[in-house]
């Protein structure tokens, strides 16, 4: 019986693999580099062969007391440029459901993912309630744990809260 069992699980699964590949639409994009909010924006930087570095934002830390020359420095960093985004503290949390104390919790990159997979859905104009019980999927990309870092390392443990872990 086994056996029987595993031929047609073998035969079903030739099948499947001999259909080819399913189509995939992608239907909408967002993205925030630096130096391109937009994917249009992204494409004329690359088309250009622009440079999207800059001298680090004044409101985000003094490069004066962190900057060395030497990479070896401890406490210090050796380059004084960066790839920033702009407008990253502009996080409407209202607008996604999100408490205010969560929202301080949430890491700027959650942040910057949720308003851009909404962009996304909007430039392809799809309603989001439309895709409840759909075949569709959202594939978005994130990396790094630097806010968590921040927070843990702050020395403010009365600070910790419930959604630190969530959060980040």
């Amino acid at each position: 019986r086994a056996f029987a069992i595993i031929d047609k699980l073998q035969a079903r699964l030739e099948q499947v693999q001999s259909a080819g590949p399913e189509p995939v639409a992608v239907v909408g994009m967002a993205c925030r580099f630096p130096g391109a909010d937009t994917p249009e924006d992204y494409w004329k930087l690359l088309c250009e062969g622009r440079e999207a570095l800059r001298e680090v934002p004044k409101d985000r830390w003094d490069q004066a007391r962190f900057h060395h020359s030497d990479p070896h420095q401890p406490g210090k960093i050796c380059f004084a440029r960066g790839g920033f985004l702009d407008q990253v503290d502009g996080f409407d949390a209202s607008f996604f459901g999100i408490s205010p104390r969560e929202a301080e919790a949430l890491d700027p990159q959650q942040r910057l993912m949720l308003e851009v997979t909404w962009e996304a859905l909007e430039r392809a104009g799809i309603r989001p309630e439309t895709l409840y019980g759909s075949q569709s999927g959202v594939f978005v990309g994130i990396g790094g744990s630097d806010y968590s870092l921040l927070r843990l390392y702050s020395g403010k443990y009365e600070d910790v809260q419930v959604y630190d872990g969530t959060g980040n």
